[in-house]
């Protein structure tokens, strides 16, 4: 097989022009005359076969040379996208380069779906240079017609409950489910990295999926991550860079990660010197054929991490995706106070957060704008719109019927330190101001601000009979004095919500219990 450089194929030597091997975009290189490309192994492959069925026989060749043109122009994830718009044109047995099909093909494509239709069709007309093209007709009357306006709300500007931007409660909820999540080993260190990674940062799924361990810094200034850019044109694989400043809990567990890592691969791996690699080892790894479990994809080209990192190395978009499915399933995963059902995780979701969460905090557009990588400032109205309602504290008179919806608090009561886990153990006692109330049932030791950490924890142990009433009045003081000193729509006001939500949905099943068990008695 031969390597070509793209100049325009003849009626003659078209076949032989679609066998020979070809430079994509990203690098990669692809044969035009496969079924399937795929030429960024981070991208999911386009399916080129069944695009051919949006043209007639004889044209086929001719839409395939097109493509190959298109996927030295654009992205592999943009090429497998206009694949899949030709597919369903073809499915629908419409040529796309019939004029009288025109409206229908209109009606079956989304606003966003015919723009790109239209836009590489007319780049094949005027700017490939094929013996066979679209007419100058069926260009002319694509951009002529208006494209079917089928966009559905906004989910940011309708704060929809599952799409939309997470409440301040709700973003809080899944921070400790991650936590105690990855504490006790329900998540793996992969996904719990994730999860802190999309709630710091809201970049792009791409972005993140392009990271390496080069990018954790700690400097003078204090800890980053070196964030790639993706999306807007130009932006290639690791060729243009923001930093991100993250906490030192953050930038600590990134490390350990690095540390676990290394450790993986230097067992795994012989042939590879990975201290060298190391630093240009993907944060989330291709890990070679589903249901094979190694710690990175078994490759040749290992070795070239040595010198700087490479694409194929990275998980692809599928696997990021992996990431966050079946997470709702934990048993202790956060309800959401607007539903009464588990929150929707959604990668996007943490995006939609930080730009309402930056626009609760009076930051200026422009510089939403920059965090968020936007290449202007017409996206960012949306967040100022319901900034204010996705900020909001929790009222007072709601939250003793949102205790009972939210499930808050992730332990378990029990009657007293004899029936608990670690019972025996007196440095395992909770206490409140005039009492113990509780036994944690961890191995290991903790460091939080007990008791008011402790409600929401998987690990904590109330018992029956104590003073839980003391640590919510003494919580709800606490809320009281942070909305006296920094407003009621404060960070810190609103991070009470869910400790005093745990601690009244302790106080509520005691309080069913007793009550269940006053009945029998007097039965």
């Amino acid at each position: 097989m031969t390597t070509v450089i793209l100049s325009s194929p003849s009626k003659k030597n078209i076949d032989a022009w679609l066998m020979s091997e070809m430079t994509a975009k990203s690098g990669g290189r692809f044969t035009p005359s496969d079924d399937y490309w795929r030429p960024d192994p981070t991208a999911q492959a386009a399916n080129v076969a069944s695009a051919k069925c949006a043209v007639i026989d004889k044209v086929r060749p001719w839409l395939i040379a097109a493509l190959s043109y298109y996927a030295m122009e654009y992205s592999a994830r943009t090429l497998k996208h206009l694949a899949y718009i030709l597919s369903k044109c073809g499915n629908s047995s419409l040529d796309v380069l019939d004029e009288s099909n025109v409206i229908a093909v209109r009606n079956i494509l989304s606003k966003s779906e015919f723009a790109v239709l239209r836009s590489f069709l007319k780049r094949w007309r005027e700017d490939y240079l094929l013996e066979v093209k679209p007419s100058e007709a069926v260009v002319d009357y694509l951009y002529a017609i208006k494209p079917r306006n089928n966009v559905g709300q906004c989910p940011v500007e309708s704060m929809n409950p599952e799409k939309g931007p997470l409440t301040s409660l709700e973003r809080r909820s899944i921070f400790d489910w991650a936590n105690d999540a990855f504490a006790y080993g329900r998540i793996t260190i992969e996904q719990f990295v994730y999860i802190r990674i999309l709630i710091t940062t809201g970049v792009r799924i791409r972005q993140i999926q392009q990271l390496v361990f080069g990018d954790i810094i700690e400097d003078e200034r204090g800890y980053c991550l070196k964030m790639p850019r993706a999306k807007n044109k130009g932006f290639g694989y690791r060729n243009s860079f923001k930093n991100f400043d993250i906490s030192k809990d953050l930038y600590d567990i990134l490390v350990s990660y690095k540390e676990i890592t290394l450790k993986a691969l230097q067992r795994e791996q012989l042939h590879v010197d990975w201290k060298k690699a190391i630093p240009h080892v993907a944060l989330f790894r291709a890990k070679g054929m589903k249901f094979v479990i190694t710690t990175i994809k078994d490759d040749p080209d290992l070795n070239l991490l040595e010198i700087e990192p490479q694409i194929k190395f990275h998980k692809h978009d599928g696997s990021m995706k992996a990431l966050l499915r079946g997470l709702e399933d934990d048993q202790a995963f956060p309800v959401s106070e607007r539903t009464g059902e588990k929150i929707h995780l959604g990668a996007h979701r943490f995006r939609y957060t930080i730009g309402t969460e930056l626009s609760r905090m009076d930051i200026g557009r422009h510089t939403i704008a920059f965090v968020l990588d936007h290449k202007g400032v017409r996206s960012v109205s949306r967040y100022i719109k319901v900034s204010a309602a996705m900020g909001k504290r929790i009222d007072d008179k709601m939250k003793k019927e949102l205790s009972l919806v939210v499930n808050a608090f992730q332990g378990r009561l029990v009657a007293g330190a004899a029936d608990a886990v670690n019972g025996s153990l007196t440095n395992k006692t909770i206490r409140a101001e005039s009492s113990a109330i509780a036994t944690c049932g961890a191995s290991g030791g903790c460091h939080l601000d007990a008791p008011v950490a402790c409600y929401t924890c998987s690990k904590f142990q109330p018992w029956l009979d104590a003073p839980h009433e003391e640590v919510l009045n003494r919580l709800m003081l606490r809320q009281q004095r942070a909305i006296d000193v920094a407003g009621e729509e404060s960070e810190v006001a609103i991070s009470f919500d869910r400790p005093i939500l745990a601690v009244m949905q302790v106080i509520h099943s005691i309080n069913d219990l007793k009550q269940s068990a006053e009945g029998e008695h007097d039965e």
